[in-house]
């Protein structure tokens, strides 16, 4: 099954702040009253279960990204968005599996279990640079275009896609099949000053807890040594969206020159956002991504990516954006385009008109005595 969706990851100028008072007028409701409305809360706050996974609806004020120490004294911002003329309107052909929207005043969001925070280690065990440990070699695939400052001293704010989505079949437990964009900034100096933020869609039954298609979000502002997780299984991304939360399953940001707050948007509906307090290095951004990103252990073939077929798969309506939220003309991206593996296991051609076309049936294994060169992404 294809859809496509339309991320979005960029700066918004305009902000509009909701303030609630407190209504402090006292009234008094009956026995029967009060049990009416204990079964009416109860009714609006269950939990929504879809494919076995658990939604909440959580007070947008008690969220966990609160609990973060840099966020304590952080004034949520709710946004009223105006999407740039050059950003493509069309509605999606295919939409995530939604629960139903959550009451005003809490946000939708993933319960987080034990088993996902033991998959969480585990990732950060065999994905850490510094590893020590013996564990299964992993090898991973990249296959997209970048977009950097290499050329020109320019600033990139935002950037938007409409992608392809696939429930993509044949990605082992032990694999990782992705579609994502990718925000860096600091990419070439030192670990603990690189930020990275991401967003797009992925099978990572490690990260997932199952082999179907998830949206979903990773952030770190060290190079992915000690901070930062995927979706909202550490407290940082906050949550604004009522219907639309990171873990979904199969339905990217923007950033404020006046709060530096990184805003993740899908089809138009703001999800939420990486507030500015939990960057070190992130008030623009020196590099952008799209890209398809596999990974597999050394003693398996590759997994497949974009819809199993070479370039089946695309980005179009590709817009890098600047602080004023205007595009910026081709040759000031510096569009570069990456393949590690190519035909007839993976492909990636980008044209400026038409976008990004990537994808294979994978299917390739390391050989001890020619390893590839790869880019490892989360």
């Amino acid at each position: 099954m294809e859809g496509s969706q339309a991320l979005v990851l960029f700066i918004l100028c305009a902000l509009l702040y909701h303030s609630v008072a407190a209504d402090h007028t006292a009234r008094y409701f009956s026995e029967a009253e009060e049990k009416e409305l204990q079964t009416q809360l109860k009714s609006l706050n269950k939990p929504y279960d879809e494919y076995g996974i658990t939604f909440d609806c959580v007070d947008i004020y008690k969220q966990p990204a609160f609990d973060h120490p840099l966020l304590k004294n952080h004034t949520l911002q709710i946004k009223s968005i105006s999407f740039p003329k050059s950003m493509n309107k069309n509605p999606s052909s295919e939409t995530v599996k939604l629960p139903r929207r959550c009451p005003r005043g809490t946000v939708l969001i993933r319960r987080t279990t034990r088993e996902d925070l033991i998959r969480e280690k585990q990732i950060q065990r065999t994905k850490r640079i510094d590893l020590q440990e013996d564990t299964v070699t992993v090898e991973a695939y990249t296959a997209g275009v970048s977009f950097s400052d290499l050329n020109e001293p320019v600033k990139f704010y935002g950037i938007s896609a409409i992608l392809d989505v696939f429930q993509l079949s044949g990605v082992l437990d032990t694999q990782t099949s992705a579609t994502q964009i990718i925000v860096n900034k600091g990419e070439t100096g030192p670990l603990e000053y690189r930020n990275v933020i991401q967003a797009g869609f992925h099978v990572h039954h490690e990260a997932e807890g199952d082999n179907l298609t998830h949206f979903f979000t990773f952030w770190t502002t060290d190079g992915y040594q000690k901070t930062g997780c995927f979706n909202i299984h550490c407290a940082g991304f906050i949550q604004t969206s009522e219907r639309t939360t990171p873990g979904l399953v199969y339905t990217l940001s923007n950033m404020d020159p006046k709060t530096s707050n990184w805003m993740l948007v899908n089809d138009q509906e703001p999800i939420g956002y990486w507030p500015k307090e939990i960057f070190n290095n992130m008030a623009d951004s020196s590099q952008i991504q799209l890209s398809a990103t596999a990974s597999s252990p050394t003693d398996q073939p590759s997994p497949p990516t974009g819809n199993g077929e070479l370039g089946g798969a695309s980005f179009k309506n590709i817009t890098v954006l600047n602080g004023e939220l205007n595009p910026y003309p081709p040759y000031v991206q510096h569009a570069e385009t990456f393949l590690d593996i190519g035909k007839p296991f993976y492909e990636a051609v980008y044209n400026v008109d038409s976008g990004l076309f990537y994808g294979g049936p994978g299917g390739w294994k390391p050989q001890p005595q020619n390893p590839p060169s790869s880019i490892s992404h989360h």
